[in-house]
């Protein structure tokens, strides 16, 4: 049996965001298109304060043999089986254990102040010995954290201590937007679609398989696929040159089709220090040439600095140089390499 995992939609009105509503719409005609009938939808359905659910229930009607299973996550924890109808509709509000085809899932909804490996303590009696899959929403501490941007703090925490005393199969997780598997068999779903210009490139939801327990991402079409791409430059004589060459990396890394590039939005700066600034807006603008600008605004060089001096150029290119020989795959709350450079570059040229 296969199932679609999803999470994060973040549904307001239609008119005031059509572009979550054509995403959620667009999982729902892939899931049944290829004759899938579960859909899992792992918290967040709803935006904070939401509380109009009627042009979801259409949706839904629409789609009248997909059966949907939705916990709610911090956003929408107030939504219930009694706030929203549909015969294909089943919202748990408590933690509760389902059976799809001979596999268990335990679908545990986001509760304030709780951690996840405490409403599993609660639910071990119904999972001991079987073979089963989690669904919740929050946190999971055990790997290189993603963060929410627009949600700091801890939710609803899961430890990898948690997932070794347990023993899930899989573990299907909303509340990070980015879609990524922290840890093996730990999967974000993300969001369908990217709420704002941090949440960048294709978006996926993702089919399990009760069978072998793989899970398969899918690509969802979305109105919209922001980018956000942010330049450290260097003074040095061939910094263009090196610049348009990261430009290319960088466009080449979205894996666009050409039929991608009309929905594209990017957001671009360039930081540090140039000895030719006007150059260096002038290599951006050409480089993102024929994408649309987030909000319509242009590359920004605001925090980029000129540079004069050769001792301290040589003395940067010499830093950048032992700061790239570093191991950066610690992962964490530590600086990024980019903060780091940035900071090595002020103390450089003493701003």
């Amino acid at each position: 049996m296969k199932i679609a995992v999803t999470a994060d939609a973040h549904l307001r009105t239609g008119a005031t965001h059509p572009e979550r509503y054509h995403a959620l719409e667009n999982v729902f005609e892939q899931t049944v298109d290829t004759g899938i009938e579960t859909l899992i939808i792992a918290g967040d359905l709803f935006d904070k304060d939401f509380q109009n659910y009627s042009e979801f229930e259409s949706l839904c009607r629409n789609h009248p043999s997909l059966q949907l299973h939705i916990i709610p996550g911090n956003h929408d924890s107030s939504i219930s089986e009694e706030s929203i109808t549909g015969d294909n509709v089943h919202i748990y509000t408590v933690p509760t254990v389902l059976e799809f085809a001979s596999v268990t899932f335990l679908f545990i909804p986001y509760m304030a102040r709780a951690t996840m490996g405490e409403k599993i303590a609660e639910m071990e009696h119904e999972i001991a010995g079987k073979q089963w899959v989690l669904v919740g929403h929050g946190d999971f501490y055990g790997g290189v954290k993603e963060p929410n941007h627009l949600e700091p703090g801890t939710y609803m925490p899961l430890s990898r201590k948690d997932l070794g005393k347990f023993k899930p199969r899989t573990v299907f997780l909303g509340h990070i937007h980015m879609p990524h598997s922290p840890a093996n068999d730990v999967h974000y779903v993300g969001s369908p679609c990217g709420l704002d210009i941090r949440e960048t490139g294709h978006r996926r939801f993702v089919v399990y398989d009760t069978a072998d327990g793989s899970a398969e991402d899918r690509v969802v079409e979305t109105d919209v696929l922001y980018f956000k791409e942010t330049f450290l430059v260097l003074p040095r004589d061939n910094e263009v040159p090196l610049l348009k060459e990261e430009i290319a990396k960088r466009i080449e890394a979205w894996k666009l089709d050409a039929s991608d590039h009309s929905r594209v939005q990017v957001s671009v700066e360039a930081s540090g220090y140039a000895k030719n600034r006007s150059a260096v807006l002038e290599a951006l603008e050409m480089g993102f040439e024929g994408f649309a600008y987030f909000n319509g605004e242009r590359p920004t060089i605001e925090n980029l600095s000129v540079s004069s001096d050769h001792q301290l150029e040589a003395i940067s290119e010499r830093t950048m140089k032992l700061i790239e020989e570093l191991d950066w795959s610690f992962g964490g709350d530590e600086p990024t390499r980019e903060q780091v450079e940035l900071a090595a570059l002020s103390v450089i040229y003493g701003n």
